[in-house]
């Protein structure tokens, strides 16, 4: 796993990569190039070549053959993390300013029971549980292809641990694999950050 601050790394870009970010925003440019710029350095961690990451319909990243992987950022930070195909199943990271998830959003975010919880919760609690649904889908999504929305994930928080399970409550029954996964969190300065992994 490899963290920086968002940079200007865009002349880095394999040329597959480029058309994803064709018509975006400065601030999308740095950070998506940022993002494949972390997955590079993580690649050389690992002795794997650097090889292009371009991006799927849904703008996920299309990892090369011998790796997974997870790309995230927030703000001014963004970090990457990679695994060579066969250490592991599936990896999920999310980084979210805690803030960030208000009130306002928590019936669309939250299951009831999450809701419920909230109530008597650190107040860090809603940013952690968004982020966590986030860090899940990315590793579960690249094994099945298949949409899982906010209310079909529930997430399970051992807070004294900084650890955390999943449970799918859909009717995509290979989404179940969820279930199977570890899920890691710690908080710093603004941020709460998310790694969920499926040996």
């Amino acid at each position: 796993m490899v963290a920086a601050w968002v940079g200007d790394h865009r002349d880095e870009l394999f040329p597959t990569e480029r058309p994803a970010v064709a018509r975006a925003v400065e601030k999308r440019i740095r950070e998506f190039a940022t993002g494949r710029h972390l997955a590079r350095r993580a690649f050389d961690m690992l002795g794997l070549p650097r090889a292009a990451i371009p991006s799927g319909q849904a703008r996920e990243p299309l990892w090369p053959k011998g790796c997974i992987g997870s790309i995230t950022h927030s703000e001014a930070l963004a970090i990457a993390a990679v695994a060579a195909s066969g250490t592991l199943r599936g990896i999920g990271i999310d980084l979210e300013v805690v803030e960030r998830v208000t009130p306002a959003l928590y019936t669309r975010l939250m299951t009831p029971r999450e809701c419920g919880l909230l109530q008597d919760a650190d107040s860090r609690m809603p940013g952690l549980l968004f982020s966590a649904k986030e860090a899940g889908y990315k590793a579960v999504n690249p094994l099945v292809g298949t949409f899982i929305g906010f209310q079909e994930a529930e997430v399970y928080v051992d807070w004294p641990g900084s650890r955390f399970t999943l449970r799918y409550t859909g009717e995509h029954e290979p989404n179940q694999i969820m279930q199977q996964g570890e899920g890691f969190f710690c908080f710093f300065e603004r941020y709460v950050f998310t790694l969920f992994i499926i040996r």
